[in-house]
C-alpha cells in the first residue's frame, strides 16, 4: 500500500529588528500581520521557496472567499499563479451562528464535525442549513465568476488559501473537494491557524504552511491590526486585477 508523506510548515515570519522565538509561540500583544495583504506577502516568500511548488508549472491559488482573496493575490502575483476562488461555506450550529458544524463546498461536497449531533445539527436543521449554504455558495460563484464556472483542477498544482483557520471546517471541505477532483500537489496556506486544525488538515494536504500557531487560540482576528469584513465588492475587485496582469 502506498503511504503519502504530509508535511506541516510552521514558518513564522521574522519582524524587522525582533529577537528569533519558537515556531509554536503565541502571538504577543501586539498583533502578527498590519492587515490581509501584509499577511499574504509574507506567506508569499515562504512559498517562493517551497520545495512542493518548484517542481511543479504555476500554481492554481484558490482563495476562500471572503477574507482568503486579499491574502491570495499577492501569494498569485509572487508565484506567476492563476488567482481564482473556492467557494465553501460552514454549516453554522443551530442558535449559535459564529459556531460551525461543519461545512459544505460548492462541488456537492458536505463535511461534519463530530460535534455537530451534540450541538443539535441533525434532521431537518441540518438540511435546512445546507441548502441555505448551497444556494449562498451558488449566489457568490455567479457574482465572482459570471459566465464561468469553478476551475478544473486535475493534476494541477493547488494552493487553498484563506485568512485564518479556527476550526478548520471550511478549509478541510475545501481540501476534501480539491482532492477529490484531483488537484495535485495540494498545499493548504494561512497567515495564522490554530494547532488542532492544523493536525486535522495535515492529513489531507501534501503542504500545510502556516506563519503563526498562537496557543490558546483565541480568534483569527486577533493576528491582525485591521481586519475589517473583506466585501463581495473588494472581492470581485481582486480578482479583476489578477486577471488584467500583464
Amino acid at each position: 500500500m502506498h503511504v503519502r508523506r504530509y508535511d506541516v510548515e510552521i514558518a513564522r515570519r521574522p519582524a524587522p529588528g525582533s529577537r528569533p522565538s519558537p515556531a509554536m509561540s503565541s502571538l504577543s500583544a501586539a498583533a502578527a500581520f498590519p492587515d490581509r495583504a501584509a499577511a499574504g506577502n509574507a506567506l508569499a516568500e515562504v512559498l517562493a521557496s517551497h520545495a512542493l511548488l518548484a517542481r511543479c508549472a504555476p500554481p492554481l491559488v484558490l482563495a476562500i472567499p471572503r477574507g482568503g482573496v486579499p491574502v491570495a493575490l499577492p501569494i498569485a502575483r509572487r508565484l506567476n499563479g492563476t488567482l481564482d476562488v473556492l467557494l465553501a461555506h460552514k454549516l453554522r450550529a443551530p442558535h449559535q451562528a459564529e459556531l460551525a458544524v461543519g461545512a459544505v463546498d460548492e462541488f456537492g461536497g458536505i463535511f461534519l464535525a463530530e460535534h455537530a449531533l451534540a450541538l443539535g445539527a441533525t434532521g431537518t436543521y441540518l438540511s435546512h442549513e445546507t441548502a441555505r449554504q448551497r444556494a449562498r455558495i451558488q449566489q457568490r460563484r455567479q457574482a465572482y465568476t459570471p459566465g464561468r464556472g469553478a476551475p478544473h483542477v486535475r493534476d494541477r498544482p493547488v494552493v487553498v488559501v484563506d485568512d485564518g483557520i479556527a476550526t478548520g471546517a471550511t478549509m478541510i471541505a475545501a481540501l476534501r473537494a480539491m482532492r477529490r477532483l484531483g488537484a495535485t500537489p495540494l498545499l493548504a496556506c494561512a497567515p495564522v491557524a490554530a494547532r488542532e486544525a492544523i493536525a486535522r488538515l495535515s492529513t489531507l494536504a501534501d503542504a500545510v504552511v502556516c506563519l503563526e500557531t498562537p496557543h490558546p487560540f483565541h480568534a483569527v482576528s486577533v493576528a491582525y491590526n485591521d481586519f475589517v469584513q473583506t466585501d463581495d465588492a473588494t472581492v470581485i475587485a481582486l480578482l479583476a486585477m489578477a486577471a488584467d496582469r500583464p
